[in-house]
Formats: structure tokens, C-alpha cells, sequence
């Protein structure tokens, strides 16, 4: 007995084509959305890591100011000039007292 293999037709061809076209078609989709929602993403995470870098350095700078003892209160915050602690006050004015 001996079997016979059938070639691909003209007919199967197209039915080939069409499908692997629609399943391209689809995965360029899907990885176009994910690809998309990853680079939101990322995006995102870098403007919040950024800012809160920002923010750290001018806290840091208003506690730099004030921790000098040097009595100048005049520190701003984002450009915000900032008043400081009664405390931190009343403590310059006895040092400048004494």
C-alpha cells in the first residue's frame, strides 16, 4: 500500500496566508498594547522617581539652612520662602542675646 501525500494547493495556500496575516495582525496588536501600558509604565515610574528626588534635595536644603545655627532663617522651598520654627527662632534670638 503506498500513500499518497497531497501538495499543498492553490486553495490552501490562500487559506495559509490569510490566517497567518490575521494572526500577525493580532500579535502586532496585542504587543503594540503592551508595549504601550510597559512604556506608561516605566515612563511614570521614572517622573515619580525624579520628583521625588527633587523634593528630597529641597527638604534637605531647607534642613541644611537651618542647621547651620547661623541664624539665617531665610530658606525657600520650591522657591517658597519658608518660615521657620518658633522654636528655631527663639533659639537665634538667644544666641544673638548672649
Amino acid at each position: 500500500m503506498s500513500a499518497t501525500v497531497d501538495a499543498l494547493g492553490t486553495g490552501d495556500l490562500t487559506t495559509v496566508g490569510i490566517v497567518a496575516t490575521v494572526v500577525l495582525v493580532v500579535l502586532g496588536l496585542l504587543l503594540s498594547l503592551l508595549i504601550t501600558k510597559l512604556i506608561a509604565r516605566v515612563v511614570i515610574a521614572v517622573v515619580v522617581i525624579v520628583l521625588a528626588v527633587f523634593v528630597w534635595q529641597q527638604r534637605s536644603h531647607v534642613q541644611d539652612r537651618i542647621n547651620k545655627h547661623d541664624c539665617d532663617l531665610s530658606a525657600t522651598y520650591f522657591g517658597i520662602h519658608i518660615d521657620a520654627p518658633q522654636s528655631v527662632k527663639d533659639t537665634c534670638h538667644k544666641a544673638r542675646t548672649r
